[in-house]
């Protein structure tokens, strides 16, 4: 049986939404994908007790009060629903040792679910920051990424750059003390964090290569090592 992944959904009017790029893509690396809307906790843990893996998906803007902040007047739209079950998500999958992936605000959730927190809107926030929301094609890459040696990111790109497409204006700001940064933009955001212990596995992106990996195979590699790796946890 292939390792059965739950993926977080967006909530739009009473609608469960989420970009095919992200499904098409575990299915293609060799999981098994569901969508995971958001739910009461009790059915969230009953779906964590089923799956072997989460992949928290990109979408609005995190809540500034989940990490201590009143909103600043750039701060984007907001899913209080959707923060509450991520977060719980996260939290109970990194206590439950379950693998877990994060793209876009999906690495933003798991640093605030995490213990971290975020610029709430770069432009305004981090002088000098380059243009991290892009208007070309989500397949198109528009800037670059330095990746450090020796971590799990430079085993699946085997490469200390990367391009990488940018669709967000939250980031993270204070990182949270059971991650640590692995890839900085330009600018020094982080642009990708893994687990500070290795009993834990967790990859989070803050680029989108669910919408890159169809026309450049190469960002198809995060999501097989995730899947790579809940088949050696599980002996499979």
């Amino acid at each position: 049986m292939r390792p059965k992944i739950a993926l977080t959904s967006s909530y739009i009017e009473e609608k469960a939404v989420l970009n095919e790029g992200y499904y098409l893509a575990v299915e293609k690396a060799g999981g098994i994908p569901f969508i995971t809307p958001p739910l009461e906790e009790v059915t969230l843990q009953e779906i964590l007790e089923f799956v072997d893996g989460v992949l928290i998906t990109g979408g609005p803007d995190v809540d500034p009060l989940l990490f201590g902040e009143d909103p600043v007047k750039e701060l984007g739209e907001v899913s209080p629903a959707r923060d509450k079950a991520e977060i719980f998500l996260v939290k109970e999958a990194f206590n439950r040792g379950l693998p877990v992936m994060g793209i876009c605000r999906g690495i933003q959730v798991i640093n605030v679910a995490l213990g971290g927190s975020l610029y709430q809107d770069l432009p305004s926030q981090l002088k000098g920051s380059i243009k991290h929301s892009q208007s070309e094609p989500r397949w198109y890459a528009t800037h670059t990424v330095k990746v450090q040696k020796g971590t799990i990111l430079f085993e699946i790109f085997n490469s200390e750059e990367v391009k990488v497409n940018s669709f967000h204006h939250q980031a993270i700001k204070n990182i949270s003390p059971h991650l640590k940064a692995v890839a900085y933009a330009p600018d020094g955001v982080v642009e990708a964090v893994e687990a500070v212990s290795q009993d834990k596995f967790i990859l989070g992106l803050q680029w989108h290569p669910e919408g890159m990996w169809q026309k450049d195979p190469v960002q198809l590699k995060p999501f097989e090592r995730f899947i790579d790796e809940i088949k050696r946890r599980k002996g499979r």
